[in-house]
């Protein structure tokens, strides 16, 4: 069919004005041409680490790759210490711990493909335990994009589900205002991890991208012939325009343009204030149930530990607030109001329950426990989290979106909520309580030092002896402990010893329950406290089953030259899982059962100083441990056991030490069917 006259005319004219708007975007690019060549050395490795300067990061964690070279080095030139691990999610983890000690946004860079992929696990751990991080990947070359280019995946779509921000950057333009952006929310509101691609064209130098990825083309005679590598030419040109002008500083991270972006943190009215004021002035039994979002700023832990001293009502502390109180800072204050066995008869006695900081979720009972005709303050960061199973089990009195230690810190500055009287009888109810359930757990550990163990080790004993350990060297040396905890039963019934007196010196996974947190954990607590110049002992807890994901990270411990105590219970099963499924299955423990093997030997092969308390099955050809075997592990041979591996210790200072517990598995059985959960 013939074209009008009109439609060709409309025709030709479109065609003018592309070919008008193409003259034009040549002509910028030759006079954009001459600053891009003029700065054709710069590159986007050292706005990232400007970007970090100016947020005081310290640190970063990294398994090295090449598409994200520019950033390690930069971030090496401009005083950054760079982390190296063994895997990737030993990075994310690492920041994870890092971000929850300082509450500043950990950082941790990997490689394009599997170097992201690896991660995914923490990321989501560090999502669901409210942590801020960044997250930075590699990619493929923008101008090899469906060109076959190695590991050119969709990152940024992949991580949208983990995170609160995914994006990719297209241009060195942008990379700043991302970091920006990305970092103000992950600490805004819930804080959580966010995600940032930058591709390899990038994050390299012009000079570089040019002559690596787009060398010269053979070009034809036919004008459109060239169109496709036009194109690439101007997306080479657009990677690079407006990055190097005259408004910001290359070299000087102090400039505006790195500034910070202030995060939106969610405040209480004066409203609620108000009726909450009301609520606790009223109250005859009031508790206080707090959750890690309290220990988020901008209030710091000292301050709110004043404040949660001033409200003066029984306090059960979960998560990062563990170690909020001590029982010697409430004995000293005449205020012994931290408890720790009890949760669930108080939350059935109250008649005021706050609830700060923590959902009611599956540690809370869903809600299911909770005095019914209580009123009930809820406070979190999430309008999501306020409402959580509150249309089934339990129903909050008040719901306050807000920081959790700010509003609580306000409440404890009222006359009114100070002056109150509570009921004394309710106080001296779950004190009663809370000692028996410490006397019955003395008694455990009483009778169990009455039962002959030879060869293996009863952890009920072991965990007490070297609690009174820790604890002792604390006290002579005036040391702060953190114990990072990774794994199921040993773990659970090492959590009824140990008990942090300060905040911010104990880390678990949270929320997602996640298995092999353990070495990313103590890498980042025990950089933190060198950081700060404290003395501090790192204990990580691990069981046998946990210390195979992450224990090749003792060869990281030994090449940054830092000390963790590395104790596995080793009793050769996943026993959690394995007292579940028997009594459902038959006696069924398919998948279950370990082998007995010597970690300490592995610890020492990467580095680190082995030491094996009990006896260990011996490997093929190898002789049996009769020694170890004849021997009763009474309390008092643990102890002399335990003075051997602090000497140890204290020999290797800057070395980590790894002892091999060979427990009784039944033991530590017999005491979780019968142990209430914290």
């Amino acid at each position: 069919m013939a074209l009008s006259t009109k439609s060709k005319a409309a025709i030709c004219t479109l065609l003018a004005l592309t070919a008008g708007k193409a003259t034009c975007t040549l002509i910028k690019m030759k006079r954009e041409a001459a600053k891009i060549l003029k700065n054709k050395t710069k590159h986007g490795g050292r706005l990232v680490a400007n970007a970090f300067k100016a947020y005081g990061i310290t640190h970063v964690f990294t398994l090295t790759g090449g598409h994200i070279s520019p950033i390690l080095v930069e971030c090496d030139r401009a005083g950054i210490k760079v982390i190296d691990t063994r895997h990737e999610v030993t990075a994310v983890y690492a920041a994870d711990a890092m971000a929850r000690l300082t509450g500043k946004c950990g950082i941790a860079l990997v490689t394009s493909g599997p170097g992201l992929t690896n991660t995914i696990t923490a990321v989501e751990n560090a999502h669901l335990a409210e942590s801020p991080l960044l997250l930075i990947s590699g990619a493929a070359p923008l101008v090899q994009h469906k060109r076959g280019a190695l590991q050119d995946i969709d990152h940024a779509g992949l991580m949208k589900t983990v995170c609160k921000y995914s994006k990719k950057v297209f241009t060195v333009r942008d990379i700043v205002p991302e970091i920006k952006k990305a970092m103000k929310i992950a600490l805004s509101g819930v804080p959580g991890p966010v995600f940032l691609e930058i591709p390899y064209d990038v994050l390299y130098s012009y000079d570089h991208v040019k002559n690596a990825l787009v060398p010269s083309p053979t070009r034809v005679s036919f004008p459109m012939g060239n169109i496709g590598l036009w194109k690439r030419e101007y997306q080479l040109y657009n990677i690079f325009h407006k990055a190097w002008n005259n408004k910001y500083s290359y070299d000087d991270f102090n400039d505006k343009y790195y500034a910070p972006l202030k995060p939106c943190i969610p405040m209480y009215s004066r409203c609620q204030f108000k009726k909450a004021e009301r609520l606790i002035a009223e109250a005859k039994k009031p508790i206080l149930v707090l959750g890690s979002q309290v220990m988020l700023p901008p209030i710091s832990p000292d301050d709110f530990k004043e404040a949660v001293l001033k409200l003066n009502m029984p306090t059960f502390m979960s998560g990062m607030a563990r170690g909020l109180l001590s029982d010697k800072d409430s004995e000293q204050t005449n205020k012994n109001i931290q408890f720790r066995f009890v949760r669930k008869l108080a939350l059935k006695e109250a008649d005021l329950i706050i609830i700060a900081g923590l959902p009611v979720d599956f540690r809370m009972s869903f809600g299911r426990g909770l005095n019914q005709k209580a009123k009930i303050i809820a406070i979190n960061r999430s309008n999501e989290t306020l409402n959580m199973n509150s249309d089934i089990y339990w129903k909050p009195t008040l719901k306050v979106h807000s920081d959790g230690a700010s509003f609580l810190t306000a409440l404890s500055k009222s006359e009114k909520v100070t002056s109150r009287e509570f009921n004394l009888e309710f106080n001296t109810q779950l004190r009663k309580a809370e000692l028996e359930e410490k006397q019955k757990l003395t008694k455990k550990v009483n009778n169990a030092q009455n039962v002959e163990s030879y060869g293996k080790v009863n952890p009920l004993v072991f965990l007490s002896k070297l609690n009174e350990k820790i604890e002792q060297v604390r006290a002579r040396d005036n040391k702060d402990i953190i114990i990072v905890a990774d794994g199921g039963d040993f773990i659970g019934t090492a959590a009824k010893f140990f008990w942090p007196t300060k905040p911010l010196q104990w880390l678990d996974p949270g929320l997602f329950g996640t298995l092999g947190v353990g070495g990313g954990f103590a890498l980042g607590a025990k950089l933190v406290a060198n950081e700060n110049n404290r003395d501090t002992d790192v204990w990580l807890l691990y069981g046998d089953g946990t210390a195979g994901y992450s224990i090749a990270e003792v060869d990281t411990f030994v090449r940054h030259k830092l000390q963790v105590n590395i104790c596995i219970g080793n009793d050769a099963c996943w026993t959690q899982v394995c007292r579940q499924q028997k009594p459902l299955f038959d006696g069924s423990d398919v998948a279950c059962p370990l082998e007995e093997r010597h970690y300490e030997v592995v610890g020492a092969g990467y580095g680190g100083k082995g030491y094996l308390i009990g006896a260990c099955k011996p490997e093929e050809g190898e002789e049996e441990d009769k020694k170890n075997e004849e021997t009763n592990f009474t309390k008092y041979v643990i102890e002399q056991k335990l003075t051997e591996f602090f000497d140890m210790k204290s020999q290797y200072a800057q070395r980590p030490i790894i002892m091999n517990v060979m427990i009784d598995g039944g033991s530590i059985e017999k005491f979780r069917k019968t142990a209430k959960y914290i």
